[in-house]
């Protein structure tokens, strides 16, 4: 999402995003993000809560009025009263920390396999994605 933002924001379109993923999120640098300390999946909030969703969406849509400069603010909501949740989420060590076992990220664009990667190269050739133009394949 963060490229695209980049291309909207390019021809005018305001744009924000919610980020479950704080390290990717800055990585991607959006011109503005909200990280909301959820389960990834979850970006605005619980199944079937409306009201925690709406809340969310009408926090991070402030975004737009109020910065014109790069942005990624913390929400301040909750997914429980506490963060036991967090323990079905990360690999805890035996320090009691949250270990990330995730890859190592890459400015290379990354495919399922090789198929994908040509057929992508193949389709982004003439630059006729216009979402895309400017990406170095």
């Amino acid at each position: 999402m963060g490229l695209i933002s980049h291309q909207l924001e390019e021809v005018g379109i305001a744009t924000v995003g919610i980020s479950t993923a704080k390290d990717i999120t800055e990585a991607v640098r959006m011109p503005r993000a909200a990280f909301l300390d959820f389960p990834q999946g979850f970006t605005t909030g619980k199944p079937k809560d409306t009201k925690l969703s709406k809340e969310i969406l009408k926090s991070a849509l402030k975004l737009v009025d109020t910065s014109v400069d790069e942005i990624l603010m913390d929400l301040e909501f909750s997914w429980s009263k506490n963060d036991e949740w967090k323990d079905s989420v990360f690999r805890v060590t035996s320090d009691g920390q949250a270990a990330d076992n995730r890859l190592t990220r890459s400015a290379d664009p990354q495919y399922q396999n090789d198929q994908d990667s040509k057929e992508a190269q193949v389709s982004h050739k003439d630059g006729e994605c216009l979402v895309c133009i400017g990406i170095d394949y």
